[in-house]
C-alpha cells in the first residue's frame, strides 16, 4: 500500500506530462524522472507477484512463449532498452497484462482459451505494444484511471475467491493493465501495432479477431462477470470491432501461419492443469468442456480421463457415478501406472459395496504411491472394509 500511495502522490505533484516515444524508435530512450519512479514501483510489484506462489512453472511453456515473443519483437528493441519476458500465472480467470518494463503476465485461464499460435501472437503483440509504447506512464499521468481501477477491482474480485483476490497482489500498475485496461486510443494503438507485428512475423491476421470472438463466446459461457479487462464483454467487443476494421482496411488479402498443432503440443498439459483448477473451485462445466476438448484430440490421455471422472463424481448428477467409474477405468487402461485413478476407482467401488475389487484398487494405489500423503487414510479405509 505504501508503494501505491507513493505512486499516486508523486503523480499528482510531479508528473509533468512529458511526451513519450516508443522504445527502439528514437536515439534517446532515457526515462523521465516520473518514469524511473514508476519502474522502481513496478519492481516491487513484480517481487510480490513472483513470491505469491502463483507462477506456473513449466519450462516448455515458458520457452515456447518466449520463442513467439522473439518473433514479434521489433528489430530496434534491444534488452538494454526493454527486457521482454513472459510469465504465466496459475489462475483460471481470463487475464493478461504488461508491466512498463517489459514483463508480460498471462493467466493459465487465458492460454487455455487460445486455439493456436497466431492467436497467441495477437495477444502477446497487443500486450507488447502497451510496454514498448509506454502506455502505462501516459495513463498514470492521468491519476483518475488508476484510482478507478483499484476501486473497481475490490468490488468485483470477491466472487472468485482466492483467484479473484489474487488480483490484489498486482498492485497499482498491474491493476491498471488488468482491470480497466487503457484508454480507447491506447487500446486501438495496441491493436494496430500488435497486428502489424504478427503479420511481419508471418502469422495470419485473420486469427486476430477470432481470438476475441472466442473470448466473447467464453464470457457468455461463463455467465459471471470476471474482474479483469479480458473478462469484460463491452471491452472485448471493442477489440473485435477494431480488428475487423483493420482486416478490411489493411489486411483483407493477407494470409500466414496459424500454428494450431504446435500450440496444442505445448499447451495440452497447461489446459489440463487449468481444468483441474476449475474443478477445484467448482466450475464443473468449464472443466468438463476443456477436458472433453483434449480428449477429442487425444482420446488416450489418462490424466484427462481421470479428471473427467472427478468432474462427474463431484458434480453428483444423474448417472454421474457410472460415468466417473467409466473414466477412471479408461484412465487405468491408458496408463496403469498412474496412481490417482486406482484410488478414485477404489473409493467408488467401496461406495457401491464391491469390497473385493475396491481393496485391489486401493492396494494398487498404495503400491504405486508409497509416499502418498493420504496413505494413513487409505489404510484405514482398507481396515474398515469387510
Amino acid at each position: 500500500m505504501r508503494v501505491l500511495q507513493f505512486v499516486i502522490i508523486t503523480s499528482v505533484w510531479f508528473l509533468t506530462g512529458c511526451g513519450t516515444t516508443p522504445f527502439g524508435t528514437s536515439s534517446d530512450n532515457t526515462l523521465d524522472e516520473d518514469e524511473r519512479r514508476l519502474w522502481a514501483a513496478v519492481t516491487e510489484e513484480e517481487k510480490r507477484i513472483d513470491q505469491s506462489g502463483l507462477l506456473y512453472a513449466d519450462s516448455a511453456v515458458n520457452d515456447y512463449l518466449i520463442s513467439v515473443m522473439h518473433k514479434l519483437s521489433p528489430p530496434g528493441l534491444t534488452p538494454d532498452l526493454l527486457a521482454i519476458e513472459v510469465r504465466v500465472l496459475k489462475n483460471p480467470l481470463l487475464n493478461a497484462f504488461a508491466f512498463p518494463n517489459g514483463k508480460i503476465y498471462v493467466h493459465t485461464g487465458m492460454l487455455a482459451r487460445i486455439e493456436n499460435e497466431a492467436q497467441l501472437a495477437t495477444l502477446l503483440g497487443h500486450e507488447l505494444t502497451h510496454a514498448t509504447h509506454r502506455h502505462t506512464i501516459e495513463e498514470l499521468r492521468g491519476v483518475r484511471r488508476a484510482t478507478t481501477a483499484l476501486a473497481t477491482l475490490h468490488m468485483i474480485a470477491l466472487p472468485f475467491g482466492v483467484f479473484g483476490l489474487a488480483a490484489t497482489t498486482l498492485g497499482t500498475i498491474g491493476t491498471l493493465g488488468s482491470v480497466t485496461g487503457y484508454s480507447r486510443g491506447k487500446e486501438q494503438e495496441a491493436d494496430e501495432e500488435g497486428i502489424r507485428l504478427m503479420v511481419k512475423a508471418g502469422y495470419s491476421p485473420q486469427e486476430a479477431p477470432k481470438l476475441f470472438e472466442h473470448l466473447k463466446e467464453e464470457i457468455g459461457f461463463r455467465k459471471v462477470k470476471e474482474p479483469y479487462f479480458f473478462g469484460s464483454h463491452p471491452k472485448i467487443q471493442d477489440r473485435i470491432d477494431s480488428f475487423r476494421d483493420l482486416l478490411k482496411s489493411k489486411y483483407a488479402d493477407q494470409r500466414g501461419e496459424i500454428g494450431a498443432d504446435r500450440y496444442d503440443a505445448v499447451m495440452t498439459p497447461l489446459v489440463i492443469d487449468n481444468a483441474e483448477t476449475d474443478l477445484a473451485i467448482g466450475r464443473f462445466q468449464l472443466a468438463q468442456r476443456d477436458l472433453e476438448r483434449i480428449l477429442s484430440k487425444q482420446s488416450r490421455h489418462a490424466r484427462a480421463h481421470y479428471l473427467l471422472g472427478e468432474v462427474c463424481r463431484q458434480r453428483k448428477g444423474e448417472g454421474d457415478a457410472e460415468l466417473s467409474e467409466k473414466h477412471y477405468r479408461q484412465a487405468i487402461t491408458v496408463d496403469p501406472q498412474l496412481p490417482a485413478p486406482h484410488r478414485a476407482l477404489g473409493y467408488a467401488l467401496l461406495k457401491r459395496g464391491d469390497h473385493q475389487n475396491a481393496k485391489a484398487e486401493l492396494l494398487k494405489y498404495l503400491e504405486l504411491a508409497p509416499q502418498a500423503s493420504d496413505r494413513a487414510y487409505v489404510e484405514q479405509a482398507l481396515k474398515e472394509s469387510p
